[in-house]
């Protein structure tokens, strides 16, 4: 259990300092990949800091998942969790994915969003079996 705290910690540490720079420089992040004098420039600068903002979602429940799937096979439980990934990626990343862009009309933010719901489903209930599986240490009571 303590090892898997540490773990997720640094994951989280990781992870934020990830999202704080997409959130906080998302514009010179991407003026590394368009021309800042085309015509296109602002549009671009607008979608890209909205999808930029949902990579950073992206990476943090990412990177929750693959720790949780990490925790889980060194604990030996590997079954239900490649089981519970598919699901949470094929049965409502992906379906989440076509609703948002293609039915309700968000386009590729509708897209990204969806898969940031198919993560965080995984996410959630890939530590949840981690933290329901490892056994609580027993009560130290000194006399």
């Amino acid at each position: 259990r303590r090892g898997g705290r540490v773990a997720i910690v640094l994951s989280v540490v990781v992870g934020l300092s990830q999202v704080a720079l997409y959130l906080g420089l998302p514009q010179p992040i991407i003026s590394l990949f368009i021309d800042r004098s085309s015509a296109e420039a602002p549009q671009i600068l607008l979608i890209g800091t909205t999808l930029l903002a949902l990579a950073a979602a992206f990476q943090l429940l990412d990177g929750a998942q693959v720790m949780a799937l990490g925790l889980l096979r060194g604990v030996q439980d590997t079954r239900v969790p490649m089981w519970l990934a598919a699901f949470s990626y094929w049965g409502v990343g992906i379906p989440a994915s076509y609703l948002l862009a293609f039915k309700a009309g968000y386009g590729s933010v509708g897209l990204w969003s969806g898969l940031v719901i198919g993560l965080a489903f995984a996410s959630a209930m890939l530590m949840a079996r981690f933290w329901l599986r490892v056994p609580r240490p027993a009560a130290v009571y000194s006399a």
